[in-house]
């Protein structure tokens, strides 16, 4: 049978963030086709919805746990997932979902980097107490929501990831921000000599993820030694549920923790592959049941924060990186040759590479989509709602070959429809609303698909104007890649910009500098201090208060009046990314003047 080749999969040509056209090279073009098509191209699901007309549902109807549920009748089943097998033998997935997502009524919320929101209970990290302390205050003070950074599992390695959107498990948990006081049978273990290290960590504002790890890893560790043989029938309930994907990302945690590193293809060969790895699993038994105790710690505490409050919305990375437990549990469906990145924009002159391995559109379809149904149902298991980062990610990538420009890059494109119908299954399974960041280099139609069936957009005032918001968004001032109001209102933004050496449109970012000073009364030629950073801060979100968008978030970078921005894109050792914390005790800084001064503005929307 010959290659079938799909040229509509990787187009030649795309336009840009300009509104130009930008013609691929051939020869990566050509290379990126012969990677994501196959000799047996499995089909595309049937996508549709219940009781509604769906003329591709012709042949015999299965669930997927093989129950025969008799010939399809041309409607949409109810709810759910089911195997198609048509006359001529061909078999396609099904998936039948909600036509639109719920939607959000009008309100606000706070935007939180979590890792940065310490209180003085933390250990050198945002934990999830201080995200229950958070959702609590934000409830109190009128607030609907509070997004979070993303919490995605990191490898349990003595170097840390320090970026949340590089995760090793989109599926799992972030073991740094379990709250150690609150792990059960912690009140049990003497832990007051690794307590005191890590609220010592809260005495610099740099984030050494590191220490924190050494730190928490030993506390977690004589809990569980104290408590294993105990254990309550919810933490058995939890493994259960997890099953083989649990059990496999305790197996790679122990293996690259024996290993000293989470970079798989380097661990000796018969551990390189999850079905060869299983004499390891047997021998460190132990150790594998204590990453699945872990998790399930992290799950307990993550399911405590997003009850306790405001609505948690949970950021879901665009990938995991290269090394990661997703990589090596699904390395048949990843191209390792690229990585995800973004042609040049004119915030980003160079474009961007996000080390990130590009997952391979054709083999996601013929796993059913197994990784990105168990992702977006991990993600909704306590979250009442979700940001997904770079929506895009659901219509196309962008792949650019490894040790290439971020120029020279290709578009490949998704089962959109397929992953758009996953996403409003699952989300109506919880009742939670979804949000789609649609910045940068947008395709024709995406927003408008967007629109059509109820997600919202993303928008940051540094980007359009307030008055140019749609109704049908989450807006901000910012986003995390972006400057905040005392960077920009200062200039210290500019500055660091220039000290890095990273290019950027000075003359645009200093106009967006006098606009806000314009607004605030700020005069840029006298001395600006705090007072002239929190009326800037109050003038930025009373214009936001006041703009259609459905959902408007305050960022406690902004509350704290934080000069500095969480991350800076194309960086790597030049900035601090995702390292420092707020200046203040997050409890303390949202009891400030200034934080309250926002709730009320904000919390005037609902009215």
């Amino acid at each position: 049978m010959d290659t079938i080749v799909n040229p509509e999969i990787v187009p030649a040509s795309y336009v840009d963030a300009h509104q130009t056209v930008q013609v691929l090279d051939p020869e990566t073009r050509a290379a990126v086709l012969s990677v994501v098509t196959t000799h047996d191209a499995p089909a595309l699901p049937v996508v549709c919805a219940p009781g509604v007309d769906a003329p591709d549902l012709v042949g015999e109807l299965w669930t997927l746990d093989g129950t025969h549920l008799g010939p399809a009748s041309g409607v949409g089943p109810d709810l759910g997932y089911y195997r198609l097998v048509a006359p001529d033998g061909e078999r396609r997935l099904v998936i039948s979902a909600p036509e639109r997502f719920t939607q959000p009524e009008r309100g606000w919320g706070w935007a939180v980097q979590l890792y940065a929101a310490r209180s003085r209970d933390s250990w050198g990290i945002g934990d999830f107490g201080d995200l229950a302390t958070i959702a609590r205050s934000a409830a109190h003070a009128g607030a609907s929501s509070v997004l979070i950074s993303p919490v995605h599992a990191a490898a349990p390695v003595p170097a840390q990831q320090s970026s949340p959107y590089s995760p090793a498990s989109r599926q799992w948990l972030q073991l740094l921000h379990i709250a150690i006081d609150d792990v059960p049978g912690a009140a049990d273990v003497d832990l007051g000599d690794l307590a005191a290290r890590g609220r010592a960590l809260n005495g610099e504002r740099r984030i050494y993820r590191d220490s924190v790890w050494e730190l928490k890893l030993a506390a977690l560790e004589r809990i569980w030694a104290a408590t294993k043989d105990r254990l309550p029938v919810e933490h058995d309930v939890f493994v259960a549920e997890g099953g083989e994907d649990l059990r496999r990302f305790a197996l790679w945690s122990a293996l690259a923790e024996r290993f000293g590193s989470a970079h798989w293809r380097g661990w000796p060969e018969r551990y390189h592959r999850p079905e060869d790895a299983e004499s390891f699993a047997v021998e460190n038994a132990d150790r594998v049941a204590f990453f699945m105790w872990a998790q399930w710690v992290a799950d307990v505490q993550f399911g405590a924060a997003c009850t306790a409050g405001a609505t948690i919305v949970a950021d879901i990375a665009v990938g995991f990186d290269s090394s990661s437990a997703d990589a090596w549990a699904n390395q048949d469906l990843v191209s390792f040759d690229y990585e995800v990145g973004c042609p040049p924009d004119r915030h980003n002159l160079d474009g961007q590479k996000w080390g990130l391995p590009s997952i391979n559109p054709t083999a996601l379809v013929g796993a059913d989509f197994k990784p990105f149904i168990g992702m977006v149902r991990s993600a909704l298991r306590h979250a009442g709602a979700l940001r997904i980062d770079h929506v895009m990610q659901l219509w196309r990538l962008y792949w650019v070959p490894l040790g290439g420009h971020a120029a020279g890059g290709v578009y490949v494109h998704y089962p959109t429809e397929a992953l758009l119908a996953i996403l409003r299954l699952e989300a109506s399974r919880t009742g939670a609303w979804v949000v789609g960041e649609d910045m940068g280099t947008v395709a024709e139609g995406v927003r408008e698909t967007m629109a059509e069936y109820g997600m919202l957009g993303y928008r940051a005032a540094l980007r359009l104007p307030v008055d140019q918001f749609p109704e049908a968004v989450m807006g901000a001032s910012s986003t995390h890649d972006q400057a905040t109001v005392a960077g920009t209102l200062t200039g210290s933004d500019n500055e660091d910009l220039r000290r890095i050496g990273k290019s950027a449109n000075f003359e645009q970012l200093e106009g967006v500098r006098r606009e806000l000073a314009g607004v605030a009364g700020v005069d840029l030629d006298q001395p600006i201090g705090r007072a002239e950073i929190e009326r800037a801060v109050v003038a930025q979100y009373t214009r936001l208060s006041q703009c259609r968008a459905r959902v408007v978030l305050a960022s406690l970078d902004d509350a704290g009046a934080v000069a500095e921005r969480p991350n800076m894109p194309g960086t790597v050792t030049q900035w601090p990314n995702w390292c420092l914390s707020l200046p203040r005790p997050v409890e303390d800084i949202l009891a400030e003047p200034l934080a309250v001064r926002l709730a009320e503005v904000l919390d005037a929307r609902r009215h």
